[in-house]
């Protein structure tokens, strides 16, 4: 009697569990992690720097991406908006929203920009170089239509591209 009842106890513990609901959406692996820090309602800058919420909200919430980025070793993550980038390095360490113009970027077979800034009393280096020539993502084998190098903080980071 004392084994039934400890039974119907464990089986219960088992099924009280907290289970993803229906449509929630939980990351297995390094990208999806990363990729998925790009929808939080806070997004550092540059070194750790906090970005206000309703920047943040304005900046994404209202606008889909034209081109996604992605690469692995180390993981990185970028969005192309029209006017804005949002870029997540080093498996998140490191991020940055820069405010520029991007609505150009799929307007040609290859699209470059090397931009210089100063935002909050940081130098920031950006160069990015985006071409039609199809790439294969070495973490999962997807096929993507487009090659990218970001050259940010004197570090390249390459990787395959999709337009929106």
């Amino acid at each position: 009697m004392k084994n039934i009842g400890l039974c119907f106890i464990l089986v219960g513990m088992f099924v009280s569990c907290d289970l993803p609901k229906d449509g929630e959406d939980i990351p297995t692996s390094k990208l999806e992690v990363l990729t998925s820090l790009g929808d939080e309602d806070t997004v550092k800058t540059v070194e750790e720097t906090q970005v206000e919420t309703t920047d943040v909200a304005r900046l994404s919430k209202d606008q889909k991406p034209l081109v996604i980025a992605r690469g692995s070793e180390p993981g990185w993550y970028a969005e192309f908006f029209a006017d804005h980038l949002r870029l997540l390095v080093d498996y998140g360490k490191d991020s940055l929203i820069l405010e520029k113009d991007f609505s150009t970027i799929n307007n040609d077979k290859t699209y470059s920009a090397t931009i210089a800034e100063n935002i909050e009393n940081k130098n920031i280096a950006l160069s990015i170089s985006l071409t039609d020539k199809p790439c294969t993502e070495e973490a999962s084998g997807e096929k993507r239509e487009k090659s990218i190098s970001i050259k940010y903080n004197n570090k390249t980071y390459k990787g395959c591209a999709t337009a929106k």
